[in-house]
């Protein structure tokens, strides 16, 4: 009997989980939520492998495995022209929105005067951390300053009503997909926009 598989440490949140091809096919190809992961920590964040297994919870032979297969999968679907479908069970991300207030969404500009962090696990708030927005304080640059931010605390969504260009293609670089929202928005609603 062979042993149950470990747990993997997932950070990356897919937003888009199928693409079709242009010619008409049946045949659709499969990347595991593990092998998103594994090409998201090696080809976007650009770890090292023994880094990369780390930040999983998995050996480095697992994780050369991992990878190794994510790539064939990814290549055949370009030769073949199959379709392809991310598998998302994963239910858990950070968001980062920026409040004029500590306690409620207020002017979600990438000015305001707060960041706050949600940590979300099976579509509910776990954790709310919230500090001051350095953009602002230090007159900084937010296409770095929020990307640093991004990276540093694994976040997966950046909530704003407004967003530059430069910051919005920044942020995708490093996995982090931004949304546009209204000025004030409900923490519930929070949670069904990043799980639809």
């Amino acid at each position: 009997m062979g042993r149950d598989k470990l747990k993997r440490t997932l950070q990356f949140k897919p937003i888009y989980k199928e693409f079709y091809s242009k010619k008409d096919t049946q045949q659709t190809i499969h990347l595991l939520n593990e092998e998103m992961e594994a090409l998201y920590l090696i080809d976007s964040k650009e770890l090292y492998q023994a880094d990369a297994a780390k930040a999983m919870g998995v050996s480095r032979a697992t994780f050369a495995n991992i990878i190794k297969k994510a790539r064939q999968k990814i290549t055949m679907m370009l030769i073949t022209g199959s379709n392809l479908k991310i598998e998302d069970d994963n239910h858990n991300c950070k968001i980062l929105i920026s409040s004029d207030d500590k306690e409620l969404i207020i002017n979600s500009s990438v000015k305001a005067k707060y960041f706050h962090i949600y940590t979300i696990e099976d579509k509910k708030i776990v954790d709310k951390v919230v500090f001051e927005n350095e953009v602002v304080k230090q007159n900084l640059k937010p296409a770095i300053e929020i990307t640093n931010l991004c990276v540093k605390y694994n976040i997966n969504f950046f909530f704003t009503h407004n967003i530059g260009v430069g910051l919005k293609n920044s942020l995708l670089s490093k996995g982090v997909y931004s949304f546009h929202i209204n000025h004030n928005i409900s923490l519930d609603n929070l949670c069904e926009m990043v799980d639809s």
